[in-house]
């Protein structure tokens, strides 16, 4: 830890205590873990993420299966790339780790623009639907009459339902509202969603720009709405509804088995192949990554199953009277499925207002975190370009591409995702890869224990190394599906973009050190990597684990030469040498501080012999 390894000039030097003593403090503090959730939570909270367990959509995951994969894929790449942010601190392509990253770090930047562009998106429909459902009678619970299309309304369903007369999904007032809405391209509709779009990203303009404090304050904001909302919801649901415990039982069920489809569940929310949570600077660099992370991954998983049993209890309401043949995507279930199932419970704009309102604050938080780090890490490489300019060009850009996004067809988005996800987990296997491969399982956890104070257990270490390996059966597995899509020429483009504009990179880079005679080079990692200071830097590189990790009778961390075992500085005894009768010496041997008594080992000793 680097509050071990201050050196400390003098005994009155005070700032240096005071600065010692809180970076022991925010150590352990737990404020730092809480602003970790805040982050990891605008980080992940996406349209995609809001629905993982409840078997309603075509991909899911049981909750098992989620914590296995989890614990394989999840962690052990969200606790290597964010303690590399707070180890180095800051955002960067990494290329002093090894120069290959920057062309990785870049692919990773480009995939996480596409994801961006597909949550504003959504964050545009979201818009749109929280405003429609303060109509007393929202679109989709009306009939818009087309030519050649069978429609009944919500009333029509429910009285329907009365008399046990099943309707299938496609005559539904929901479901000629969403084609209507989402597949037609009239004037009407195509300048609704200009509009929208264009109010979204002036939005994420002046958010993303705000002050670190206040966008740690949004954040925060978006995860308490989210937990106590669906808290309530719940609550609400397992006092009034007597589908509750069924969907409980159903969504525990594992006779349907595993699925091996639902990996980018588990690596999306997780940032494998992506940008990640960023910190902003506020957290303890000193923070005990894995607990965080561990952390997170508790509350993530059950508000995640909240959500996914109270989706269950909407859907198995609606499938007592409508025919629902399935769900291939989570926007149709958000936008489609969703507000007319809310229709067959009472109390139903209280759910509606959920939905939205939950999707409304999480894709906000989300939006302006991903263009808030996108636009740290260009200002890293252009420094000369102030942020805010960055911002702007960034949402500019945003805009003009959200509209040809949203217009694509749901067969070809679903391959440009399909795409994406492969991308990401090609680009994150690569990146672990030179992090544990070439740099190293041995000398990261030797970063881990210098900077942390305690060295990563086997479990992690295990993670670490086979991680690649792992993610490379994975994307040979999604390969071979990626063939049967309906749609598969649009992932083939995006994987072909992708592999070329890293490839540009790593090729530039290898001509640089081909020309400079030092092909070596690649493979090694630049002294100016590791922490932001100088003192710091040549502290690690004097490092000696075996030396660092004894342990003092109190159990604590680490015991050096600058700190005793009871946890107080060591004493600058003169290198003369006393005789033990010397006024000098008697009197150093009480002295530990201007406020702490410590008992010498003469008294002891003393006490000892006259018992």
């Amino acid at each position: 830890m680097r509050q071990r390894y201050i050196d400390i000039p003098s005994v009155n030097n005070s700032s240096s205590c005071e600065r010692t003593e809180t970076n022991i403090r925010d150590h352990f503090r737990w404020k730092s873990i809480k602003q970790f959730l805040y982050i990891a939570h605008a980080f992940s909270s996406t349209s995609f993420s809001f629905d993982l367990f409840s078997k309603v959509l075509v991909v899911n995951a049981h909750i098992i299966e989620y914590i296995i994969y989890a614990m394989f894929i999840g962690i052990s790449y969200m606790f290597m790339d964010f303690f590399i942010k707070q180890y180095t601190r800051r955002l960067d392509t990494i290329e002093t780790l090894n120069p290959l990253m920057r062309g990785v770090s870049f692919g990773i930047l480009l995939q996480t623009a596409v994801w961006t562009l597909m949550h504003a998106c959504n964050l545009a429909d979201s818009l749109r639907f929280l405003m429609a459902s303060l109509d007393r009678s929202p679109s989709w619970t009306k009939c818009q009459r087309a030519s050649n299309v069978s429609c009944l309304s919500s009333q029509e369903l429910i009285l329907n339902c009365r008399h046990d007369i099943m309707i299938d999904f496609s005559s539904t007032s929901a479901h000629v509202s969403y084609t209507k809405q989402f597949t037609s391209f009239d004037r009407n509709s195509l300048s609704m969603r200009l509009f929208v779009i264009a109010i979204v990203w002036i939005s994420n303009f002046f958010i993303a720009t705000i002050s670190d404090e206040a966008l740690l304050k949004l954040f925060k904001f978006s995860f308490l709405f989210g937990l106590f909302s669906t808290a309530y919801i719940l609550i609400f649901l397992m006092c009034s509804s007597k589908y509750t415990t069924k969907a409980f039982y159903d969504i525990m069920d594992i006779k349907d088995g595993f699925k091996l489809n639902c990996f980018n569940l588990v690596t999306d929310p997780f940032g494998v192949g992506l940008i990640g949570a960023y910190d902003f600077g506020h957290i303890s660099p000193f923070l005990m990554t894995d607990n965080a992370v561990i952390i997170f991954t508790i509350v993530f998983i059950a508000v995640a199953f909240a959500r996914s049993l109270i989706v269950r209890v909407l859907y198995m309401k609606l499938t007592n009277c409508v025919n629902v043949k399935y769900v291939d995507t989570p926007h149709y279930l958000l936008f489609a499925i969703l507000p007319l199932s809310t229709e067959f419970l009472d109390a139903h704009k209280v759910f509606v207002l959920y939905i939205y309102a939950y999707l409304l604050t999480a894709l906000v938080s989300c939006l302006a975190m991903f263009t808030s780090t996108i636009s740290r890490l260009l200002h890293s490489e252009f420094r000369s370009v102030k942020n805010i300019y960055i911002v702007g060009l960034l949402c500019f850009l945003g805009f003009t591409l959200s509209l040809p996004l949203s217009i694509f067809t749901t067969k070809r988005r679903l391959g440009v995702l399909y795409g994406l996800n492969i991308c990401t987990l090609y680009l994150g296997g690569c990146k672990v890869a030179i992090v544990m491969w070439v740099y190293g399982v041995k000398r990261f956890s030797n970063d881990v224990q210098f900077w942390l104070g305690f060295k990563p257990t086997r479990f992690w270490v295990f993670l670490w190394a086979t991680f690649p390996v792992l993610i490379l059966v994975i994307l040979i597995n999604k390969i071979v599906k990626m063939l049967y899509l309906e749609d598969f020429h649009a992932s083939i483009a995006w994987i072909f973009i992708t592999v070329c504009f890293v490839l540009i990179f790593h090729v530039k880079i290898i001509a640089k050190y081909i020309l400079k005679n030092n092909l070596a080079g690649i493979l090694k990692s630049n002294p100016k990597y590791g922490p932001p200071e100088l003192e710091d830097r040549i502290r690690r590189r004097n490092f000696n684990e075996l030396f660092n990790s004894k342990q003092c009778r109190h159990e604590c961390l680490i015991i050096d030469g600058k700190f005793e075992c009871n946890h107080l500085p060591l004493m600058f005894k003169e290198k003369t040498t006393s005789e033990p009768s010397s006024p000098s010496s008697l009197t150093n041997i009480y002295d530990a501080g201007p406020s702490k008594k410590r008992p010498s080992s003469v008294m002891d000793a003393c006490i000892l012999h006259m018992s």
